[in-house]
């Protein structure tokens, strides 16, 4: 009991050391420690890249979102992570969001990648890391996508 009640203290400083960031259709829990930029799409007013990362951490987070003129099916969501067809994705649910998650390397960098969708809107998330250090952050990585949380307009 002792350390039940432990874990639900520590979650709870967690939560309270964590900044919320709040855009017009969606929120995400930044965790303490992390630090954040927003850098405007000069081409569309609309649009920005939010930059996550822990200043001791080894690698950065970047989310964009686009408002999609129609509600994204699942096939047209697969359709759009340029994924081989033959490679398998899993549907997942991250935070209110859901969709797909793909582990990949390239050019001497490990990416790990989102396609997210809740109705009509999209986030498309990438962290990059070195490829040795790929799985220091990842537990910190998938709570921060899993706090993503929708935003009603």
């Amino acid at each position: 009991m002792k350390n039940v009640f432990a874990i639900i203290i520590v979650a709870m400083a967690m939560s309270l050391n964590a900044e919320t960031l709040s855009f017009p259709s969606f929120g995400i829990e930044i965790p303490n420690g992390w630090e954040h930029s927003i850098e405007n799409d000069p081409g569309n007013d609309q649009r920005s890249v939010i930059s996550l990362r822990h200043p001791n951490g080894v690698g950065s987070l970047k989310m964009l979102s686009y408002g999609a003129p129609v509600v994204v099916s699942k096939d047209r969501l697969r359709n759009m992570t340029n994924v081989d067809s033959s490679t398998p994705l899993t549907w997942q649910n991250w935070g209110d969001y859901s969709g797909y998650q793909y582990d990949y390397l390239e050019r001497g960098s490990f990416y790990r990648q989102w396609w997210l969708v809740s109705e009509r809107t999209l986030i498309f998330i990438t962290y990059q890391c070195d490829p040795e250090s790929k799985d220091i952050e990842t537990e910190e990585i998938d709570k921060i996508v899993r706090s993503i949380t929708v935003r009603n307009t």
